[in-house]
Formats: structure tokens, sequence, C-alpha cells
């Protein structure tokens, strides 16, 4: 009887300095991952106040040149109005929704839109916002190895909770404030599903 508890506190004890040490290796090779998801996700949370991919700014001033002008603007007149919103190299195509309304589609993503009759024009630029671009597009899998990799990485970070939860013992374990803790982390996301 005495043995079987002596194997069984080896047994625990083993098994505790494994996970401690797969819980460490873990953490340390994936918290660059996890940095990057969660600043990103921040900056996602708050889109309401900050487009983290875009900045988008809108720009409405008088065009140069003859106006009322019809419905028959050449390429190279589209292009010459392009240029003081630095977009004449992005000029893709063009189409009037109305009469009086010329709308200029550009490579960039960007709206340029005229009023034929008094050269009014309304400019939307829209450009990559840098870093918070790059990061919040690896929440959209922008590819085949990158998805293998963040199945990897799920697959770790469930390891490292698995690991989190058993490599300690007594009131400093699971079965301690930590398991009301970690009971408390599932309870709250539910609730805000709930309610």
């Amino acid at each position: 009887m005495a043995k079987e508890i002596i194997n069984n506190s080896t047994w625990g004890n083993t098994l505790r300095k494994y996970s401690r040490n797969l819980h460490g290796h873990l953490s340390f090779f994936f918290s660059g991952v996890l940095f990057i998801y969660i600043v990103s996700g921040i900056a996602m949370n708050h889109q309401n106040i900050f487009n983290p991919q875009y900045d988008v700014s809108v720009r409405q001033y008088t065009a140069a040149g003859q106006f009322p002008h019809g419905a028959n603007f050449t390429k190279s007149e589209i292009v010459n109005l392009l240029r003081p919103v630095s977009e004449d190299q992005h000029y893709k195509k063009h189409f009037y929704p109305n009469p009086q309304t010329l709308k200029v589609f550009l490579s960039t993503g960007s709206s340029f839109t005229v009023d034929t009759a008094n050269g009014q024009v309304e400019y939307q630029g829209i450009k990559r916002r840098p870093f918070f671009f790059q990061l919040s597009f690896l929440h959209y899998n922008p590819g085949t190895y990158w998805k293998y990799f963040s199945d990897a990485f799920a697959v770790s970070i469930i390891i490292v909770i698995i690991t989190g939860l058993i490599m300690n013992k007594g009131d400093r374990g699971f079965f301690g404030i930590r398991g009301i803790e970690f009971a408390l982390g599932i309870i709250i996301p539910l609730l805000f599903l709930i309610f």
C-alpha cells in the first residue's frame, strides 16, 4: 500500500515536472504570435473609432478646368484630374452614375467623384495603415502555410492550458484557487453570449 502511494506520488511529480517544462517552452515559443494577436485584436475591437487596416481621408475641392463639362471625359483628362491627389498612376476605369456625375475607379481602392456641372470633387483616399494592416491580416488566414502554423499555435495553446492546470498541486493547482479562476474564465465569456 505504501509502495503504491509512493509510486503514485512519483508519477504525479514526474507528470508535473514535464508539464512545467512543456508549458514553459511552448509559452516562450508562441509568445510572439500571442502578442501579435493581442495587439491586432485590441485594434479590431475598436473599429468604431479606429480602422486598424486602412487610413481613410476625405478631401473636397474644386477641380481646375472647364466646367460644366459633358459626360465625355477622355482618359487623359481624367488622369489630369487625378494629379492633385497623386492618383494619376492609379486610374482603372470610370463611369457616369448620372449625367452630372463622373465616378473614377482607382487601383488603390480610393474613391474619386466629380460633379461635371461645377467641378466639385470628393476624394476619399484609402491607404493601408502601416504595421496594423499586416497584423490584422493574419486574422484572415492569408495562406496555406499560415493556416498550418496557426493550427499548430492553437493546439499548443490548448497544451499550455492543460499543462498549466496540472503542473501545480494542492492549493496552488487546479483544485485550489486556480481552479476557481479557470471556471470564472469560462463563465464570464458565456455570460456575455447569454446576456
